[in-house]
């Protein structure tokens, strides 16, 4: 069995490339909320104290970190406030997991482990119940659903898919913006404007409904999360931004990342001043259109709201599980 070596948080940020290598080769998981851009800003931004603990060998990696809560020590995954990261990457999930298993089996440090991002019945399942080692308890956690769409067939097959309703009122939503004048076009973001440009962004948000009732992520540890994730997804390539514009001014955005052939949707939103004119709807198929030509396969919308119902086919369930001793 091979051997994972302990290493520092900061050997898997400077081996950003390399971590997602391992994430884009492992089944059956949340891809992109488990990349590195992802859960290092969200271990930074939203976890409060923890302690990094992270392992690496030829086997792939284990992100997670050491917490105090009531009930006792936890080794939980870097990002565990929506709970869709899985902290074991690599493309044999049974060997990462019984070497991570004979790893904490030697760690004193430790009263449980969460598993989270785990989708039931995959091989990270399997390897978890039938790996325990004398005296360890397995316990079922909390389910997160995603919704999930196919951009097959392009936007006329993702159009098709929808029903009847569903396209007419998105129609009349993109003939309403064009008549009032607004026009989406897509914004590249990179290493050198990523921080201008998630002002603009933020500063959409503050004049949106959520922005102006305080639910936003213009402010708050929600801004630092995507200040934090902003600059490595921009500098990898994997930003995707575009912003609406009326009268010489921004008024709506969608920002969303892309990962081994797919897009995960991020955030949207306008100007509230615009909310009677389906902004979101058409920022959403706006964004549909370009990822299509880019040859992309799947939007994951991420964690269910009633209204991502209409513009998905599949609903995703991930599970955390969890290993006490």
């Amino acid at each position: 069995m091979s051997e994972l070596v302990a290493v520092e948080l900061a050997t898997l940020a400077s081996s950003a490339a390399s971590f997602d290598d391992a994430v884009a080769a492992t089944p059956a998981i949340d891809r992109f909320c488990s990349s590195a851009p992802w859960i290092l800003a969200a271990h930074a931004a939203l976890m409060g104290e923890r302690s990094p603990r992270v392992w690496a060998g030829a086997l792939g990696w284990v992100a997670l970190a050491r917490a105090e809560r009531p009930g006792g020590r936890y080794l939980e995954p870097l990002e565990l406030a929506w709970g869709l990261a899985c902290p074991l990457v690599g493309p044999d999930p049974a060997a990462l997991t019984e070497a991570f298993l004979a790893a904490a089996a030697d760690d004193p440090d430790w009263d449980a482990i969460l598993c989270a991002g785990v989708t039931p019945g995959s091989a990270h399942h399997r390897a978890l119940r039938s790996r325990l080692r004398p005296g360890w308890r397995f316990g079922l956690g909390p389910t997160t659903e995603r919704y999930v769409a196919s951009l097959d067939g392009g936007v006329d097959g993702f159009l098709a898919r929808r029903s009847r309703n569903f396209r007419k009122a998105v129609r009349a939503d993109q003939r309403a913006a064009a008549a009032a004048g607004v026009q989406f076009a897509p914004v590249e973001v990179t290493a050198d404007n990523a921080v201008a440009t998630l002002a603009r962004v933020m500063a959409i948000e503050a004049r949106s409904w959520k922005g102006q009732a305080g639910l936003g992520v213009d402010a708050g540890p929600m801004r630092a999360f995507y200040e934090h994730m902003v600059g490595p997804l921009a500098a990898a390539g994997r930003l995707r931004l575009m912003i609406g514009r009326a009268d010489d001014a921004d008024v709506a955005f969608i920002l969303g990342g892309v990962f081994a052939g797919e897009y995960r949707g991020l955030q949207f939103s306008h100007d509230a001043r615009y909310r009677a004119l389906g902004l979101g709807n058409v920022s959403q198929l706006a964004q549909i259109e370009a990822l299509c030509a880019e040859g992309l396969h799947t939007y994951d919308l991420g964690t269910a709201m009633d209204y991502k119902a209409r513009w998905a086919e599949q609903v995703i369930a991930t599970t955390l599980y969890a290993i006490a001793r």
